[in-house]
């Protein structure tokens, strides 16, 4: 038996950003196909196009007419969570699987992805209201741009922005928290 907020949650969901995305993802191995090697090099790049989509899911249009029922927008924001953060997994699987069809000695690098889909959630959850997707959707992005920007400054500024890798658990586990310290907001 389904909950009962599953279809209309489903349904107030824009789940147009992260269609686009997996528009890219396939277009990315339609290309991997015809040149028969994967583009290893643009992991992060979509590891974080697909955490700023899924971010960009949260949006709701309907949080003032919302704001008089007794469900919170911390409540609705977390059922949006739980739809589109394993959407944006099985996008990230789906991919992966792709990868494995021309580059199988690569590895299965799902901490990435997780660690930025957290952190732009729990941006999302601490940024100002009016901000508060914008601010989770640029997070990841940001944060890839930055840490590819400061590879050709500096190795060890680098390291430090790249943890979303190298220590994608621990940026998760903070993330999270943030996230959960946040959730009634």
């Amino acid at each position: 038996m389904t909950p009962a907020w599953l279809a209309p949650t489903a349904r107030a969901v824009p789940w147009q950003p992260l269609a686009g995305v997996a528009a890219c993802l396939v277009a990315v191995c339609a290309f991997a196909a015809a040149w028969g090697h994967w583009p290893v090099g643009v992991l992060d790049v979509t590891a974080a196009g697909l955490a700023a989509a899924v971010v960009a899911g949260l949006r709701d249009p309907a949080a003032e007419l919302l704001a008089a029922v007794p469900t919170s927008a911390a409540t609705r924001r977390t059922r949006r969570q739980a739809l589109l953060v394993p959407t944006g997994l099985a996008l990230w699987l789906g991919y992966l699987g792709a990868a494995h069809l021309w580059a199988p000695e690569m590895a299965w690098p799902i901490g990435p992805a997780v660690a930025l889909m957290a952190t732009g959630c729990a941006v999302a959850v601490w940024a100002p209201q009016r901000l508060a997707v914008e601010a989770g959707v640029a997070a990841p992005l940001v944060w890839v741009a930055l840490a590819r920007v400061g590879v050709a400054l500096d190795q060890e500024y680098a390291q430090v922005l790249f943890a979303f890798q190298h220590h994608p658990w621990i940026v998760t586990t903070a993330a999270v928290a943030a996230l959960l310290m946040g959730r009634n907001r």
